[in-house]
């Protein structure tokens, strides 16, 4: 096994039953909260009442800020820091999916340090890692997708120049989250799915390119992915389950808590700097979506270039027991299972049916390179240049939606 750091600061407090104690250690982080959601869904369904009077019956005072969007915009993230700035607030409770969580974190920085523009700290930009620390960070998230609840990634649009790059700190973690399916069981299918898909990407990127040095990551790695396979088409049937909500949930923090590299080689999440310059391009494609789009052409690309033909077979044994003597056998047949996965729970696209045509490809591969591989090419277990970032995409086209029969 290669050596590894492990730290896993946030707090975590699972089930519905666990309100008071979590709302109890919030006051620990003082007496006055910036309380950021989305769109208002939180607060349509009753959600937002309950959280605020658990705020009033521990005396902590709150600024509301609402309207984040999917995949935040700097701007609304520089606005809600000016506000945050302005009300003197101590800490943020974050309450909505990822996008809220890494606004959150966002805004966190910004009061702290007492700037006002966050695009310039993004990666790519001049001031990236030059950030000095956050407020405390506290988050409850109603979607089983980012794990930004546990995570020091935040992920940030620029519409204004068609961009959307990561900042990332250590002090961005956040200091406690309460995981509540019971907040779950009303999520469309649409966000169920993408999340579904988001999970696993956060298993597959270093799976995949990772090596073969540390079988505790992997088998940890593999229960995470059995269950978001098994359980995405069950919570489709029955979406107001909470015991599957919470195996969705608890999936979601356990694939991207740090342990699930332990051990193997790093290696750089290529599907999502693939997918980030695609949804910065189309704000409107949600992460987990874009993801799903890419997985087959990603993975088609990686064994016609003879890369970790052994790890995609290996997936294949393990998540659809695929049993074969020949490598390349049994990771062609993987993919072609997960292609059929893919379709029957409704994730199966091309990234021309979500306006993204085939004319912006070379664009969108320029920006990759600039942005995520520094001007250079990127290491997907060997080099991935703007050309084969394009392959990628043309791959996608080939992929067409059947609706599936039950």
């Amino acid at each position: 096994m290669n050596s590894f750091e492990v730290h896993i600061p946030t707090r975590i407090y699972f089930g519905k039953e666990k309100a008071y104690d979590f709302f109890d250690q919030l006051r620990s982080y003082g007496a006055h909260a910036m309380l950021v959601i989305g769109g208002g869904s939180v607060k349509n369904l009753g959600y937002l009442d309950e959280v605020i009077a658990h705020l009033e019956k521990r005396g902590i005072e709150y600024t509301l800020f609402e309207g984040i969007e999917p995949n935040p915009h700097a701007a609304t993230i520089d606005k809600a820091a000016a506000l945050g700035k302005e009300k003197d607030v101590d800490f943020l409770l974050a309450f909505g999916g990822g996008s809220v969580m890494d606004a959150s974190k966002a805004i966190a920085g910004l009061i702290h340090d007492n700037e006002t523009e966050i695009w310039p700290f993004v990666l790519g930009e001049p001031r990236n890692n030059t950030m000095k620390g956050a407020l405390p960070v506290t988050t409850i998230p109603t979607t089983a997708a980012t794990a930004s609840e546990v995570t020091a990634h935040a992920v940030i649009s620029n519409p204004d120049v068609k961009g959307k790059s990561p900042i990332s700190y250590p002090f961005f973690k956040p200091s406690a989250s309460w995981l509540n399916p019971a907040y779950h069981t009303s999520l469309p299918a649409e966000t169920t799915r993408d999340g579904a898909s988001d999970i696993l990407s956060h298993v597959f990127e270093n799976y995949v390119l990772g090596g073969n040095d540390s079988p505790p990551a992997d088998r940890y790695s593999e229960g995470v992915m059995q269950t978001v396979i098994e359980t995405l088409p069950k919570v489709l049937d029955d979406p107001e389950n909470e015991a599957l909500r919470g195996q969705m949930l608890w999936s979601s923090t356990l694939a991207l808590n740090t342990i699930q590299v332990a051990g193997r080689k790093p290696e750089p999440f290529i599907l999502h700097n693939l997918e980030h310059s695609l949804s910065g391009y189309n704000p409107r494609l949600a992460h987990g979506r874009g993801l799903a789009i890419l997985y087959p052409a990603y993975f088609k690309w990686l064994i016609e270039n003879d890369r970790v033909v052994d790890r995609l077979a290996l997936m294949g044994e393990k998540l659809f027991d695929i049993e074969t003597n020949d490598e390349y056998e049994g990771a062609a047949e993987f993919i072609a299972t997960f292609e059929e996965w893919l379709n029957d729970n409704g994730l199966y696209h091309r990234l021309s049916d979500v306006d993204i045509p085939p004319r912006a490809f070379p664009e969108i591969a320029s920006y990759t390179i600039r942005v995520y591989g520094g001007g250079n090419d990127m290491n997907a277990a060997g080099p991935l240049d703007k050309q084969g970032i394009v392959e990628i995409f043309e791959k996608t086209e080939e992929q067409v939606y059947e609706k599936a029969e039950y």
